[in-house]
């Protein structure tokens, strides 16, 4: 279950976050932000991920 948690959460933004480095300038994500919404309850959607993940240039 817990592999399974962070595949769909962490590791999926970790890997977009790589993917993205170019146009962001970022390799990862904001792990500390993504961690304090999972602990307020934040649903995990378009709007939370784009909270954590790196903004274009």
């Amino acid at each position: 279950m817990q592999l399974a948690a962070n595949m769909s959460g962490e590791a999926f933004l970790g890997f977009g976050a790589f993917n993205t480095k170019k146009i962001t300038g970022q390799g990862t994500i904001d792990f500390i932000k993504f961690r304090q919404n999972i602990a307020n309850s934040k649903i995990w959607d378009d709007d939370m991920f784009e909270q954590v993940m790196g903004k274009p240039e």
